[in-house]
């Protein structure tokens, strides 16, 4: 987290469960809840996708045989698309900074040496489903070993169904 002595510092709220390659069910849930609670869960499974950067309304330009009924036309739609440039580029804006957010509680909330396979990854989406493609499968079948020897460990081998169960 950010030092509280220094100007501007911004505090990251990071995960209480620290991922560390083998607590991947747990880390989620937190993760989750953590990122929900902030509106960034969204960044991160792709709910909330980059909006298009807003292209700059061109000025109008008269004819030169424009009155001034036209002119003010003209100028009126080009003042309105203004607006709507200045609106659609605060949007911009803000999701890229809900996604320095999200990037930078993600990061925060795992050991360093595990944040090293996400470099170049541009988003906390790109970089959330690398995770899962590298973690959820592997945390699955560790978990399923372990369902499978403990099936092993209550075989039954040479005793009756009642035996065994009493």
């Amino acid at each position: 987290m950010a030092s509280l002595g220094h100007p501007g510092a911004i505090l990251v709220p990071r995960c209480l469960v620290i991922f560390n390659g083998t607590n991947w069910g747990d880390f989620v849930f937190h993760l989750e809840v953590n990122m929900d609670g902030q509106l960034f869960w969204g960044n991160l499974t792709g709910e909330r996708i980059c909006p298009p950067y807003p292209g700059l309304p061109m000025p109008p330009t008269y004819p030169p045989d424009a009155d001034d009924d036209a002119k003010t036309a003209l100028l009126e739609a080009f003042e309105a698309q203004m607006e709507s440039y200045h609106s659609d580029l605060g949007v911009y804006e803000t999701w890229l900074c809900e996604e320095k957010s999200a990037k930078a509680i993600l990061l925060l909330s795992m050991e360093v040496d595990l944040t090293r396979s996400l470099r170049g990854l541009p988003t906390s989406y790109l970089m959330w489903d690398h995770l899962c493609r590298s973690y959820k499968i592997r945390n699955e079948a560790m978990y399923l070993v372990v369902v499978v020897e403990e099936a092993q460990s209550l075989r039954q081998l040479d005793s009756t169904f009642e035996d065994f169960h009493c």
